[in-house]
Order: C-alpha cells, then structure tokens, then sequence
C-alpha cells in the first residue's frame, strides 16, 4: 500500500510525509525531488522559467507512470499534481493523474484556510511563481475543490501537530506506527 499527499503550496505535505515515515518506515517520495533529479539537477522555477508549466506537468505524468508498480512509500505530491494545462495554457483538473494517482494508493489531502496558505507561501524563492497574472488565492479557490474530490481522507492540518497529523492518518488506514 502506498499513502499519497495531495494539497496546496505550504499545507504541510513534506513535514506530514517525513513525520509519517518515521513512524512507518515508508520511504518518503517527493515528486518535486523526483523533476528536479529527471531534469538534471535543474531547480523547479528555472525548469518552468526554460520549458514550461506544460512541460513540467508532463514530466510530472511521466514520474506517476514509473511509480505505478511501487508498494510502501509515501508520495509527497506537488501542489499542482491534479492538473494539466489545456491547448491555451490554462490550468485544467488531471483526469489521467488522478487516475493513476488512485491506481496504486491511497489520497490523503492535507489542507489549511486559504489565509493560512498564503501566508506560508509569501516570498517562498524556492517555489516557481504559479503566474504572473493570477493570485494565488484565485489559483486556491480552483483548485481546492478538486483536492476535495480526489481525497479518500481529509485531514485539516491547522490545529494539528504534524506527529497529531502522523497518528490520524494511521489510525485512518489502521496501521500501526514502528
């Protein structure tokens, strides 16, 4: 069995990941660690600012494709691992994603209100920008219902501890931590 993360920018994926395999000992698998190492060690905003979000979101699909035979990790995914961009560019939901995203695990969707969100992501260098034209609350307002849509499990991370988050989410699935 496989536990996969989905949720926005700063929800809290990678400490709940690293927090969850501790107590696991599931190896934890970060797409956006994968992009960078099948992009040649090539940091995520200047891979976007060279190629693409196209581009980008197909490597993304090509990372999901070789993980469908794993069993025991913990997939920490991007926050935009649900969508593709249609022929004029514009975000649109991953039915093939979502699809093999189901395919081999579990969805566990870690959320936080929106204000919380923004403000854990303000002036993030790390991160590409997700556009220059759009806010980040309006790219929230879309893509958090299909979040919702996706997940098996919803765990809201605002009062939680990230080790809270760990024992929810295996009691969930009803295992046990090591």
């Amino acid at each position: 069995m496989n536990i996969i993360f989905i949720g926005a920018r700063g929800a809290g994926k990678s400490k709940v990941s690293r927090s969850l395999s501790k107590q696991t000992e599931f190896p934890v698998v970060s797409t956006d660690s994968v992009v960078v190492y099948e992009a040649g060690g090539v940091p995520i905003p200047k891979f976007v600012e060279k190629s693409g979000w196209k581009a980008f979101r197909e490597l993304e699909y090509s990372i999901l494709q070789k993980l469908q035979g794993a069993d025991g990790i913990i997939l920490d995914c991007g926050g935009g691992i649900l969508f593709d961009l249609d022929e004029a560019g514009n975000e649109i939901p991953s039915q093939r994603k979502l699809n093999l995203l189901r395919s081999f695990g579990r969805i566990v969707y870690l959320e936080r209100g929106i204000e919380e969100l923004i403000e854990k992501v303000k002036g993030d260098s790390t991160r590409p920008d997700l556009s220059k034209e759009t806010s980040y609350r309006s790219i929230l307002e879309k893509r958090l219902p299909i979040y919702q849509e996706a997940a098996h499990f919803k765990l809201n991370l605002s009062k939680l501890s990230k080790e809270e988050a760990a024992e929810r989410i295996l009691d969930w699935l009803g295992l046990k931590s090591k």
